[in-house]
């Protein structure tokens, strides 16, 4: 019975310590805001649920969408959404990427739809 205890103590202990490994791989590097911008808001492409995935167009990462019609406070321009790089998400503000329904070339993932999304979406178009 003893055996049997420390052989699950140590079963554990092994994979505790893998766990706690992280990997540098894929890592954001350091950067100030990040804003993309070459063409207006075009308010005809329907608006995208908060917690969609995008690939935009010259930025290597992915990024979720967090947040509309954002004004970033360095430049007092406003952007159709803000994003966070993913996977990582919410490092700092240095981090922030704010962009225009245009820069999108691929939604990746769509966020949650409910009948708040909705609402607001309709009230955008």
């Amino acid at each position: 019975m003893n055996s049997k205890f420390y052989g699950i103590t140590l079963f554990l202990a092994i994979s505790l310590v893998g766990c706690s490994q992280t990997s540098q791989t894929g890592s954001v590097t350091n950067q100030t805001s990040v804003t993309v911008q070459e063409e207006s808001i075009d308010p005809s492409e329907q608006l995208l649920p908060i917690g969609t995935v995008v690939k935009l167009t010259n930025v290597e990462k992915t990024i979720m969408i967090y947040g509309y019609d954002q004004i970033q406070v360095s430049t007092n321009t406003q952007y159709d959404y803000i994003g966070v790089p993913y996977p990582e998400g919410n490092i700092s503000p240095d981090y922030n990427v704010f962009f225009n329904r245009n820069l999108i070339e691929e939604v990746i993932h769509k966020g949650y739809i409910n009948d708040e999304y909705e609402k607001i979406r309709d009230e955008e178009q």
